[in-house]
Parts: C-alpha cells; sequence; structure tokens
C-alpha cells in the first residue's frame, strides 16, 4: 500500500530545537512528537559559499519544512550517526518509535514496483537492527528496548490514524531479532501487546500484513531463485515471519517445562508437560496463536508455504494432552486443543486417541450404572461375526446399535473360534472387512487401471442395499480410527477432502483417474482449430457397473460445443462431475457413516492429508527406528546374539519382507502414524535352541523368537513363519 509522505492532519508538529530536549533519549506523546529537521551541510572546502538569491532561499526554505527524508529513518541514517556522534542514534530513535506513523514511514522502498507490494524496506530494517546492536553502546540498546515498548503501548492505548501506516510500523517492530525477549520491569512480557495491537485492526489491514510477509525478497543469495520462481521466495518470506511468532511460543513452552527443580541427585529435571491453561496468564500465549492463526489462515487462502511450517516441535513435545483435552471441552476452556495448526499428526492422533478413551470410560461406568437399575448391560460395543459372511454380519449387527454403544470400546469375536480380544482380534477383523468391502464383487468401489486409489462406482441412481453397505463402509473407518486401528486401504486424498468439507481441486483428478487428468489438461493447450477438430460436446460418457451411460455436464450440454473460450467450464463441469454429480449419494451415504463415529471428534480439525495418515499410517518404513524403540524381553538384551543376528537379518529384507513381518507381529502391515519409532514393540524369548517357528502375540505386538544357534537357522525360521502368518503363529 503506498504511503502519504505529508503526515496527517493528526500528526502536524512544531520545530523545535533538538539541543533544548536535555536527553538523548526521550519517549514523547504523538501530540509533542516534533519532526526535528538536520542542519544544511557545511561546504566543502573547495566550494565556494556563495549567497543565493531569493528564489533559491525560498527553495530551500521550502523543501527544508518538508524534509520528507529527515521525517523518517534509515539504516544509512543509523550508520551516519553512529559514526558522527552515538548519542544522536538514541535522540532520534527517540523522535522516530515516539510516533507510529512517523516510524510507519521510514525505512521506505526506493523501488516503487516492491514499495506497492510493501512499503516498508525489510532489509533495510535488518541493517539499522544490526547498527544498533553491532555499532552502538549498550545503552542505546537499552533505549531502543524502552522505545520499543513504548511504541507498542502506543498502538494500542492511541494507534495511527492511518491504519495502513499502522501495519508498516508494526512491521518494523516485528524485525527486531530481540522482539520476542522484551520484557517490562515487573518481568511481562512485550510481544503479546504487539500482537494485541495486530488483532485490534480491521481486517483488511490485517490481510495487508500478512501480504507485506511475502514480500521480503532481499536476500541477495536468492536472487537467481526468486528470479526463476517469485513463489519460492514469498515463501521464505513468510515462513521469517511465521518464525517470529513460532520462536516466542517456543520459549515460553521450553522455559515452563524446566520450571520445576531436578530430583534429587539428578543433573537436570526431566521435561515438563505443559498445558496453554497454566501458561495463559503469564504468558498472555493465546494472543501469539492468534496471530498465527491469521496466518495459518491466510495460507491456506494463498498457498504460500507447507502447513507444516505452522507446527511448533515444542509444542508437540510438552503438551499436556490429558489436560488439554478436557480444558477443550468446556466452553470456556483454554487448550493448545483450539489452535490445530500447532499441533503434528502424531499429536492430534494422540489427542483423538485419549478423547476416545475417555468416551469408552464414560460409557464403561455408565453400562454398570445402567446394570445395577435396569439389569444387565454389556458395557463393549462386541460383534459375533462369520468369516464367510463377514460384510451381511457386520452390516446388520451395526444397524442394531445406538450411537451410545457405538462409542464403546470395540471386541469382536470369530463365530465358533475361541481367544480373547485384546486388539489383535480386531485389527484382523478390519483387515479382512476392508479387504471385502474394496474388492470388485461389491461393486461400492472401482481401482483405477494408472493409479493405486480407489474411487466410488459412478451410479446416478444406487441400488437401496449398495447405499446401506457404503454407510457401513464409512462406519468402518470411523470405528478404526475411534479404535486406534490402522487400515490398509487405498483412498485418495480427494475422499479426505469433500470429508472434511475442503474444495477438490483439478489436481485431485490426477490422482483418481490419471489418464482422463492428463487429457483434460491437454484440451486446455489446445489451439482453437485443434479444439474444434475435436467436437466435443458438454455431454461425457462413463462406465455404471459395465454399462455406458451418458450425462449432460450441463442443462443441454449434449447441444452445447467446446470451443477454446468455454472450454475451461467444460474442464471444471468435468471434475465436478467426477468428484460430486456422478457419486452424490454414495459421498453423502458414507460421510454420514463415518461422521456417526467421528463427526464429534477432533478429527474434524484435521487436515485431510492429516487424516489420510490417521486412517492408512505412514509409508515409510524406518526399521532403524524401529530397533531403537524395540523393548527386550524374558531374558535377551539388545546384545544377545540372538538379537544381533535378528536385526541383521531384517536390514536385509525388501520393503515386502519387512511389511510381512509388521503383519506377523502385529496382525498389520500398516506403519502408525509418526512412524515405528512410535511403535511398542517386544521381542521375548521363547526357549533355547529349537525347531520351533517365532510366534507372536499380536494384541500386544509381541514377537516370540527362540535363542537361534545360528543366524541361518534364525533366517530360515522367520521366513518360514512370516510367509505363512493367518491362523498360524498368531495368538
Amino acid at each position: 500500500m503506498p504511503r502519504s509522505v505529508e503526515p496527517s492532519r493528526k500528526r502536524q508538529r512544531v520545530g523545535a530545537d533538538r539541543n533544548a530536549e536535555g536527553s538523548a533519549m526521550m519517549t514523547r506523546s504523538r501530540s509533542r512528537s516534533q519532526s526535528q529537521p538536520q542542519p544544511p551541510a557545511a561546504p566543502e572546502p573547495n566550494e565556494a559559499a556563495e549567497p543565493k538569491d531569493a528564489n533559491e532561499a525560498a527553495e530551500s526554505n521550502s523543501a527544508s519544512e518538508a524534509a520528507p527524508r529527515d521525517a523518517v529513518l534509515t539504516s544509512a541514517d543509523i550508520a551516519r550517526l553512529a559514526a558522527e556522534d552515538v548519542d544522536e542514534v538514541s535522540a532520534r530513535l527517540g523522535a522516530v518509535f515516539s510516533d507510529p506513523c512517523l516510524l510507519a514511514r521510514s525505512f521506505p522502498h526506493a523501488d516503487a514496483a516492491r514499495a506497492a507490494e510493501c512499503p516498508v524496506d525489510a532489509a533495510d530494517v535488518r541493517r539499522a537492527y544490526a547498527l544498533i546492536y553491532d555499532k552502538t553502546p549498550d545503552k542505546v540498546v537499552a533505549d531502543l528496548r524502552l522505545l520499543t515498548i513504548g511504541a507498542i503501548a502506543t498502538l494500542n492505548s492511541d494507534p495511527c490514524d492511518e491504519h495502513d501506516s499502522q501495519m508498516c510500523a508494526v512491521l518494523i517492530l516485528l524485525l527486531n531479532p530481540r522482539i520476542v525477549e522484551y520484557v517490562h520491569d515487573d518481568g511481562t512480557p512485550v510481544f503479546p501487546e504487539l500482537c494485541s495491537a495486530i488483532l485490534a485492526q480491521p481486517p483488511a489491514q490485517r490481510t495487508a500484513l500478512m501480504r507485506y510477509f511475502t514480500a521480503d525478497r532481499d536476500e541477495p543469495a536468492a536472487a537467481t531463485t526468486e528470479a526463476a520462481d517469485p513463489s519460492q521466495a514469498a515463501r521464505r518470506s513468510f515462513e521469517r515471519y511465521v518464525a517470529i511468532f513460532q520462536a516466542y511460543i517456543t520459549r515460553c513452552m521450553e522455559t515452563a517445562a524446566r520450571r520445576m527443580p531436578p530430583p534429587r541427585g539428578a543433573t537436570e529435571a526431566p521435561p515438563l508437560k505443559v498445558s496453554l491453561h497454566a501458561l495463559g496468564s503469564s504468558t498472555a500465549l493465546p494472543l501469539v496463536a492468534q496471530c498465527l492463526a491469521l496466518a495459518n489462515s491466510y495460507n491456506t487462502a494463498h498457498g504460500v508455504a507447507p502447513y507444516s511450517v505452522f507446527y511448533n516441535s515444542a509444542v508437540n513435545e510438552h503438551i499436556d494432552i490429558k489436560d488439554d483435552v478436557p480444558r477443550f471441552r468446556m466452553p470456556d476452556g483454554v487448550s493448545f486443543c483450539s489452535y490445530p495448526f500447532l499441533l503434528s499428526p502424531n499429536t492430534k492422533s494422540e489427542i483423538i486417541r485419549i478423547e476416545s478413551v475417555l468416551l469408552m470410560r464414560t460409557e464403561l461406568q455408565d453400562s454398570f450404572f445402567r446394570a445395577m437399575f435396569m439389569g444387565v448391560t454389556c458395557p463393549y460395543l462386541v460383534l459375533e461375526v462369520r468369516r464367510d459372511s463377514l460384510v451381511r454380519d457386520t452390516l446388520y449387527q451395526l444397524d442394531l446399535k445406538v450411537n451410545q454403544d457405538l462409542r464403546k470400546q470395540l471386541k469382536v469375536r470369530f463365530v465358533g473360534e475361541e481367544g480373547v480380544d485384546e486388539g489383535g482380534v480386531q485389527k484382523e477383523f478390519f483387515q479382512l472387512i476392508v479387504r471385502d468391502v474394496f474388492s470388485a464383487k461389491y461393486g461400492i468401489f472401482k481401482a483405477s487401471e494408472n493409479s493405486r486409489y480407489h474411487w466410488f462406482w459412478p451410479q446416478l441412481g444406487p441400488m437401496p442395499d449398495t447405499l446401506e453397505e457404503i454407510r457401513l463402509t464409512g462406519q468402518l473407518i470411523g470405528l478404526a480410527v475411534y479404535n486406534a486401528v490402522i487400515l490398509d486401504i487405498h483412498l485418495p486424498p480427494a475422499l479426505y477432502k469433500k470429508l472434511l468439507d475442503v474444495p477438490v481441486t483439478r489436481d485431485d483428478l490426477r490422482e483418481v483417474d490419471p489418464e482422463l487428468h492428463h487429457g483434460l489438461m491437454q484440451l486446455l493447450r489446445l489451439s482453437p482449430a485443434e479444439v474444434d477438430a475435436l467436437e466435443r460436446s458438454f455431454e461425457v460418457e462413463y462406465d455404471s457397473l459395465g454399462g455406458l451411460c451418458a450425462h449432460e455436464l450441463v442443462p443441454g450440454g449434449a447441444q452445447i460445443p467446446v470451443t477454446v473460450d468455454n472450454r475451461e467450464l467444460f474442464v471444471d463441469k468435468y471434475v465436478d462431475f467426477v468428484f460430486n454429480a456422478s457419486c452424490e449419494r454414495q459421498f453423502a451415504e458414507f460421510k454420514s457413516g463415518f461422521d456417526r463415529i467421528c463427526g464429534a471428534s477432533y478429527v474434524r480439525f484435521m487436515r485431510p492429508q492429516e487424516l489420510e495418515l490417521l486412517v492408512c499410517g505412514c509409508s515409510e518404513l524406518d526399521f532403524a527406528a524401529l530397533e531403537r524403540v524395540t523393548i527386550y524381553d524374558g531374558g535377551y538384551t539388545r546384545a544377545t546374539p540372538v538379537i544381533r543376528h535378528f536385526w541383521e537379518v531384517v536390514n536385509e529384507f525388501t520393503d515386502d519382507l519387512k511389511r510381512k513381518l509388521l503383519f506377523f507381529a502385529t496382525s498389520s502391515d500398516r506403519v502408525p502414524i509418526g512412524g515405528l519409532g512410535k511403535m511398542h514393540f517386544v521381542l521375548a524369548k521363547n526357549g533355547g535352541d529349537s525347531d520351533r517357528l517365532p510366534t507372536s502375540h499380536t494384541c500386544f505386538n509381541v514377537l516370540l523368537l527362540p535363542e537361534y544357534a545360528t543366524m541361518d537357522k534364525l533366517r530360515e525360521r522367520l521366513l518360514t513363519a512370516i510367509h505363512n502368518p493367518e491362523g498360524f503363529g498368531m495368538i
């Protein structure tokens, strides 16, 4: 936004003699702040000091009165004053920082094009701060702190009437490398007060500040990259400002986490778990988080930087989830859960797990109370199913359950089989049933021939039985999330977007139907003659369970030819048909089933990519991380020869064999969110050397390993076991 060179009426000042001020650093109210023109430079020795005529004198006086250069501050001014008279630095800073509008007009961009993006030359601001901290005495540095505190107080109590300028002043204050460290004499942090000034601005001005965050592109080392890809420059700039707010949050979290004195005999205290409720009053951290929320909303709308830049590692490491989750459910509760952009996928999955545990515990207690007064009631959600009729049995039993029952802990029993479900049986149940519902025989999902993803079969009038099975599929995925079971399913990112009410785009079509996406993108690049030669209309044909059907993308589309002028509309309507019109009723039933379980959970605060991780786990097989966290039992240690042989053999496995090993030991070949380093995995001794195969307790992720005498024998026995997992060796 362009800024005025002339001060507003509210900022008219009266000239005064600087020497009369008495002190080098003087914080004044803006009603008494004064612009102080510099005395004219003395003539060089070799110049003749000739008297000026009247016109020249008038022009000189006029220029001196306007003195636009002297009314603002630049790094060159700081450098000159520091070299000539360092005391003048504080005086000049005092004159500028006492008036937010004058501060806002400082450090102007010389380049008009750059000034249109952001009036403040951020590189010049950083140079000025560097000069102050590196080239001036401690007194000037101390004065800068007091002046900054005063400027922030003025922004909150008597804001500048020029809103655009106020955002420029905020930007200059944010660029102070020590801004997050400043505290009042009583120890109260200053940075939240600056955040309060930002939040008090009208929405248009807050948006302008976010736009300024993307315009700081003056890094010389990045000049070549910026010219080639301006979006990368905007990303670096935006991340630089986000890091300022993150630094304050990190500082608060790490300080609070080390507040407890170390236990007796320990050199340092273990990190504490911290809740936002405990931090809120002393740090005003919610104000800072709200400013980050503004930046997150802007980034969501414009896609400047990856969403992961908002994750705060200190929050994710120290958050007290057990305290934060209940407070999040309170009407006036203060919780980190209110700021989901700060939380990593692993933390969000833990929040959802805690939510589920609390609900299951509540239902368990209620069941006991109901049993006392109303007769026996089952405290669990029990499904008794036959292996040869999984889908039908599950659908029938879930339809009989009320929502209250679905919040209970799931227990699965296969008819005719003994065993207690401590987690392993339900893992197997989900593994088998999703294999069925995603198979071609049910006609619910269609697997793409060119990608690994499934999408709904396009049907404009699906049968009621089909809709019930689709609703069941949504419920199954919701139950898996609620019971912390990872599924081996391949649904495209577009489905997770739709579940969270995030609009799908053309790019999402690439995952569902790569060939169609390529064809539509080619259409947008054809010449007018080539488009006409295609003789396409706004009618498309599609395969509906083996039958060829036609659909008009717009009313009367069969009679509307596709041209260069309307091909963009054609592409958008086609994408909308694939993701919406062709499966409207199917997706509505799917979402209804999913929301029946997860509609009120923290899932709704996740991003689509995070929800996909929660449902399917991550794809990285980092067995080195698994080795680091493995627990040894029954006499085994990390140094036991058979254990060393085990990891040598496993590290030689292909990814396919590693997944088979995971399935054998845990009843799932999926990697939990956060990676294998987050998995509880136990290697336990199962006797001495013998010909017995390894076995596993899949409920508890325990692999029982005999103490084989040689590595070759261990390899042969382990491979035999993992190639024959179902109904053999798994308990």
